[in-house]
């Protein structure tokens, strides 16, 4: 006698959770048949206010319990051959996992994930009310974040997901809070208190940039809306509080390879650095520290010969007797132009 097997029920269960939510919001779900699968089971055509927005996703549906982790919160798809496919396919590719157990999917960018790490056999990631798929989330989240618009949240909940232990949840606060309220104290108070809160490696590269729209530079360009006038003021009092375990963390967000250059968050961290009350001060506390690295210490020596031209002469020359062939180049560069600007 055929059976019919509990995981396709399961199967089925995914693709028709993720259908009903798609359909809901008012987008279009266009299924794949098994026959044409090659790691796309559908497409999603994205509709905002019954308009077409000539934007698609391809999208991976998992389901059952074997792809999540109760204990971690996790997701898990597996790659299974299919990682030249999902990176070179024309569209964003979305990977989600239907949970039965919780009733709800989760969502990952699998084109983001594998250009992380090429070479994973397996794809992981949090299950949170960051990434969680639903009519509401669709509308509200998950179609801003693919089509690279800001998410649909009120004030509150943004706040909310801000002050979230998760990270992924945090970054998603920080962003709207930053694109849609940028005119609040609080958002700046969020954003600082992240910055000075969190190791460096868990702090979003992109805070940095935020930041800077505070004291601004050449490469600011702004989405939605401006920092108002007050919130500026209020945002350059929370940093003139910086100290030098802070100058030093903004340091390390400099790339070796990139330094100091147009586009690069070394021109965020230079611009923070530069509009700090006692930014000499600090940056010369970094080059005579004895617990700091030779790459901070030539950063800051940098950005401290930018601002102060020959003032910083005897600063590169501290640097030269601890062995910084930068440093001599540094000097060399100031006594033959009078001046450093990587711009």
């Amino acid at each position: 006698m055929p059976m019919y097997k509990r995981t396709a029920v399961t199967a089925k269960e995914g693709i028709n959770y993720v259908r009903s939510a798609t359909e809901s919001a008012g987008s279009l779900f266009i299924k794949i048949e098994q026959d044409n699968d090659l790691g796309v089971d559908a497409l999603i055509e994205f509709i905002r206010d019954e308009c077409p927005l000539n934007k698609q996703v391809a999208v991976q549906i998992k389901s059952g319990a074997s792809y999540y982790s109760e204990k971690n919160r996790e997701c898990i798809i597996p790659v299974d051959g299919h990682s030249k496919y999902w990176a070179s396919h024309p569209l964003p590719v979305v990977g989600l996992v239907y949970v039965p157990s919780l009733k709800s999917a989760f969502w990952a960018s699998i084109k983001g994930a594998l250009k992380g790490n090429p070479s994973a056999k397996v794809i992981r990631f949090p299950a949170c009310e960051a990434n969680r798929f639903n009519a509401k989330t669709f509308t509200d989240i998950f179609l801003p974040q693919v089509v690279g618009s800001v998410p649909s949240l009120e004030f509150d909940e943004a706040l909310k997901f801000a002050r979230s232990g998760q990270l992924d949840e945090m970054y998603l606060g920080l962003l709207v809070l930053f694109r849609k309220y940028p005119e609040m104290f609080v958002t700046w108070d969020e954003l600082i208190h992240v910055f000075k809160s969190l190791p460096a490696d868990k702090i979003p590269p992109v805070l940095i940039y935020w930041l800077a729209h505070i004291p601004g530079h050449g490469d600011i360009l702004y989405f939605g809306k401006s920092v108002s006038p007050a919130a500026r003021e209020y945002a350059r009092g929370l940093l003139a509080t910086f100290g030098l375990e802070d100058v030093v963390k903004l340091l390390s967000f400099i790339n070796p390879e990139e330094q100091i250059g147009r586009g690069t968050l070394g021109q965020s961290v230079e611009a923070i650095l530069t509009s700090l009350p006692r930014s000499g001060e600090l940056l010369r506390g970094v080059i005579s520290s004895t617990t700091v690295g030779m790459t901070i210490k030539e950063f800051a020596a940098l950005i401290l010969a930018m601002n102060e031209s020959m003032g910083a002469v005897t600063d590169l020359l501290i640097l030269e007797g601890f062995g910084s062939w930068y440093a001599i180049e540094m000097r060399r560069h100031l006594e033959q132009f009078g001046e450093i600007n990587p711009y």
